[in-house]
């Protein structure tokens, strides 16, 4: 037998000795799982508590159908609005948005919201008072342009988001 006829024997015979050997594992093992605990998620809701109503600034009644703005005027729309966290850990901020006012009316008036601000944190359910005031901004008013203009009101839109915990 020449050298290398010895040599492929001997590598063929390595090949199957590491093939063999690669395949092998402890007879023996051991696991164990860990115990099941069931878990509910928490949660948070804003809903508006009524209709809320328009009022002249001095708390008077303001029918739209009947009464007329003029410059100078303000206007409110108060809503309540129920407030549901449920959570160990829940935070929560209450942001309102203008609804804003819209129409021919709408360059000559401001709205503005009170009863909540951005970055105020609630941590427990509960009801808030949340006000839109529109003013017809004597301001925005150079002519008589804004004269029989008419136009629409919103009230706030309020927006309820969970505070993660830093």
């Amino acid at each position: 037998m020449n050298k290398a006829t010895k040599g492929a024997i001997a590598a063929a015979a390595g090949a199957l000795i590491l093939a063999g050997g690669a395949g092998t594992m402890a007879a023996w093992n051991s696991q164990v799982g860990g115990n099941t605990t069931a878990v509910t998620a928490g949660s948070l809701n804003v809903t508006q508590t009524g209709t809320g109503s328009w009022t002249w600034a001095d708390g008077t009644a303001f029918n739209p159908a009947t009464d007329f703005l003029v410059p100078g005027d303000s206007v409110k729309y108060v809503a309540e609005y129920n407030i549901t966290l449920k959570g160990t850990n829940l935070k929560a901020e209450l942001v309102p948005t203008v609804g804003g006012v819209s129409g021919l009316l709408a360059p000559y008036l401001t709205a503005t919201t009170a009863g909540a601000t951005g970055n105020e944190t609630i941590e427990s359910s509960g009801t808030r008072t949340i006000t839109t005031t529109v003013l017809f901004d004597p301001a925005k008013v150079t002519d008589n342009t804004s004269m029989d203009k008419p136009g629409s009101l919103n009230g706030a839109a309020v927006t309820l988001t969970q505070k993660l915990s830093s």
